[in-house]
């Protein structure tokens, strides 16, 4: 290769020919015996890959199932060089460090000589959460009609939402809602179901056995609420909880 330079360079002069023609040879074998840049350090695609298979296991099996989660991982500096490490990475949580949205993670060599560094990721999450189909006026008792399913990024979902419509059902709207707005637990009170001086019903059950009476509310309540009623046939006042719309539940 290099007689075959030499008698490339035919514009020169003798002296400054040989002169160019040594230096190149010298560098092409430098760049032919050089070792490769990564030899000998640890791989930047082993890191990233460590840090997203550590976050990916910090995600709670029910999370997986009820959402799509992807985490990104920032590239690394191309001029950062670390030692191969001799044993596996350790990835590891900063104190602070979030499971959604921008986050960091540690990763760190516990060999004879270790080193240590922060990864910064993004964890995006996307679940079926409820929102409103319409405008919604505060006080509204909700139906149906008035939230639908919908697919949402909830990385950085500070205010909350729901995905169980259990959760939402027959709610009451603590302040409006715009069209297309998620609908967040604290946006939500229980239905008032039964209020003060309503005739209810009064279901007196045990095992087999239950008992319908007609009584008055002495309290207001929601799904759930321990209240007073009066008896109507027996004039007592009992505390029964409420189960239903103007249904009240004692025990026999």
């Amino acid at each position: 290769m290099c007689n075959s330079l030499s008698m490339v360079i035919i514009e020169m002069s003798k002296k400054t020919r040989y002169i160019l023609s040594s230096m190149l040879c010298v560098s092409l074998t430098l760049l032919h015996s050089a070792p490769s840049f990564s030899s000998g350090y640890q791989s930047h695609d082993s890191i990233k890959e460590s840090a997203v298979t550590f976050l990916m296991s910090k995600m709670s099996p029910h999370n997986r199932g009820q959402m799509d989660i992807k985490v990104i991982t920032s590239r690394l500096d191309p001029r950062l060089r670390l030692r191969q490490c001799e044993t596996a990475l350790e990835p590891f949580l900063p104190t602070g460090a979030n499971l959604s949205g921008n986050t960091s993670v540690g990763i760190r060599c516990q060999d004879n000589k270790p080193w240590s560094l922060y990864v910064s990721a993004k964890i995006i999450k996307y679940a079926d959460i409820y929102v409103a189909t319409r405008f919604l006026s505060r006080g509204k008792k909700l139906k149906q009609d008035d939230y639908a399913l919908e697919r949402h990024d909830i990385s950085n979902q500070s205010i909350g939402y729901i995905t169980d419509i259990n959760e939402i059902e027959g709610k009451i709207l603590r302040r409006p809602l715009r069209h297309n707005s998620i609908i967040p637990p604290n946006a939500l009170t229980e239905a008032m179901l039964v209020k003060r001086g309503d005739r209810v019903t009064i279901l007196a059950q045990n095992t087999g056995v239950k008992v319908h009476m007609k009584g008055k509310a002495l309290k207001s309540g929601v799904k759930g609420e321990v209240i007073r009623v009066r008896n109507l046939s027996s004039k007592r006042i009992i505390e029964g909880t409420v189960l239903s719309e103007g249904v009240v539940g004692v025990r026999l």
